[in-house]
C-alpha cells in the first residue's frame, strides 16, 4: 500500500482476536500506521468465564480486560462509541455520535447477537446471553436478593452457552436459596450440543436429569410474557426468569452496511480473512463467516486461532508483503463449567468429567486473561 502518508488502520470491536492483535501490536508487532480502536464498551467479558461468574467462582474483575488500558499500549487511539454503519467502497466507519472514521485498512471484531430476540415480547421479559458483558451484570443482580430469586427458570438454548449457563445459574440458586429452582432447557433442534459427541450429550442429558432439570428437544419458544414462555404448540412454560440463548447471527448495523454478508448477517470472508471483494477489509471471530467453511461452528477457539493470522495479513496489506490462510482445526476441546465445581468435557469423540477437567479449564481461562493489563475492581 502506497501513501504519501501513514495510513490509518481501524480495528472495529474488542473480540477475541481483536485483542490478541492489539496484545502482538503493545510487544512489538506493531505496523507503520495509525491506529483507532472503535468499541462501545470499554471492558471485554471473557466469554469462557462467564459461566463461572454465574456460579460464584469468579468477581467480574477476574474474567475482565481494560480495552482501553490495552489499546493505550498498543499504541492506538480509543474511541468509546459503537459502530453503526460500515461504508466498504467509501472506506469510512460511521459511529453513533454520528462522526465518520476513514480508514486505509479495516478489521471487523465485533462477535454477534442472539437469533430470534425479536420474537413477541422476548426483548421485554427475557435476558439475552448477548452482548455478554450486560448478561453478566443482570445475573448478577439476580443472585443478589434472596427475596426475589426465581424459581421457574427457562433456558431458550440448548447450546454450549446454553447449557452452561443452565447449569451454572441452577447450581447457584440452589446454593444460596437451599432448594433447587424449577429449570427448563428448551432446544429447537433434535438435540443438545449440536456437533458434540454422543457420549458428551448422555453425560450432560444425565446430569440434567439428576438435577431434576427438564430437556425439552425439538420446541421452539415463539413468546415470553411476564409470566410464560410460550411454545409454538401453545404450551405455556410457567417462568419467573428467561435466559435467552439461542444460535448466533449477525449484529445489525452489519446488515445495513456496505460489505457482502450470508443469510445470518455474518460477514464473508476469504481463507486470508479478507472480505470478499475487499482487500483492505479484514474481519474474524464471530462476525465473520469463512467462504470455504461454511459450517464452522460459532467459537472463541476460532477467534483466537485466528489472531496470528489477522496480525500478519494486517500488517503485510499495509506493508505489500503475502498474506497468511487461517485453516481451522478440525476438532477442538470443549469444557462445560457444570456450576457444582465440576466440568464436562469432550473431544474426538471421547467426554470426561469431574474436578480435575474444572482445574483444566480454569488453568486454560485464567491463562488467557492473565495475558492483558488487569482490569481495576470497581469502588
Amino acid at each position: 500500500m502506497s501513501l504519501n502518508r501513514r495510513p490509518d488502520l481501524v480495528l472495529v470491536g474488542c473480540g477475541h482476536a481483536h485483542l490478541l492483535v492489539l496484545l502482538a501490536m503493545a510487544h512489538g508487532a506493531r505496523p507503520n500506521a495509525r491506529i483507532t480502536v472503535i468499541s462501545d464498551t470499554s471492558t471485554f467479558v471473557y466469554s469462557g468465564m462467564v459461566p463461572g461468574f454465574v456460579a460464584g467462582r469468579y468477581r467480574m474483575e477476574e474474567i475482565s480486560v481494560d480495552a482501553v488500558a490495552l489499546s493505550e499500549t498498543a499504541g492506538a487511539r480509543f474511541i468509546p462509541n459503537a459502530a453503526v454503519r460500515i461504508d466498504g467502497p467509501g472506506r469510512s466507519v460511521q459511529i453513533a455520535n454520528g462522526a465518520t472514521i476513514p480508514f486505509d485498512v479495516l478489521s471487523i471484531d465485533v462477535g454477534s447477537t442472539v437469533a430470534g430476540f425479536d420474537r413477541t415480547g422476548v426483548r421485554d421479559h427475557a435476558v439475552s446471553t448477548r452482548p455478554i458483558g450486560l448478561f453478566a451484570k443482570r445475573i448478577a443482580e439476580t443472585t443478589q436478593n434472596p427475596d426475589r430469586f426465581p424459581e421457574r427458570i427457562v433456558v431458550c438454548g440448548g447450546g454450549a452457552g446454553g447449557i452452561e449457563i443452565a447449569f451454572t445459574l441452577f447450581r447457584r440458586l440452589h446454593r444460596l436459596s437451599g432448594h433447587a429452582p424449577a429449570l427448563s432447557i428448551v432446544h429447537s433442534n433434535s438435540e443438545i450440543l449440536e456437533g458434540s459427541s454422543k457420549r458428551l450429550v448422555r453425560r450432560i442429558r444425565r446430569r440434567a436429569r439428576l438435577a431434576g432439570m427438564t430437556i425439552l428437544n425439538g420446541r421452539r419458544i415463539v413468546a415470553v410474557d411476564d409470566k410464560s414462555a410460550i411454545l409454538e404448540n401453545g404450551e405455556r412454560l410457567p417462568q419467573d426468569l428467561v435466559v435467552w440463548a439461542t444460535g448466533a447471527e449477525g449484529h445489525p448495523f452489519i446488515r445495513n452496511s456496505k460489505i457482502p454478508i450470508e443469510t445470518r448477517g455474518f460477514i464473508k470472508v476469504r481463507d486470508t480473512l479478507q472480505v470478499e471483494g475487499h482487500d483492505e477489509i479484514f474481519a474474524a471471530g464471530d462476525c465473520a463467516a469463512l467462504t470455504r467453511y461454511p459450517r464452522l461452528p460459532k467459537a472463541g477457539v476460532y477467534a483466537v486461532r485466528q489472531a496470528p493470522v489477522l496480525t500478519h495479513n494486517l500488517s503485510a496489506v499495509l506493508e505489500g508483503r503475502k498474506l497468511r490462510a487461517f485453516k481451522p482445526q478440525a476438532d477442538f476441546l470443549t469444557l462445560l463449567n457444570m456450576g457444582d465445581g465440576t466440568a464436562a468435557g469432550g473431544k474426538w469423540g471421547l467426554a470426561f468429567e469431574g474436578r480435575w477437567v474444572m482445574r483444566l479449564k480454569d488453568r486454560i481461562d485464567r491463562n488467557f486473561v492473565a495475558q492483558f493489563p488487569p482490569q481495576v475492581p470497581a469502588p
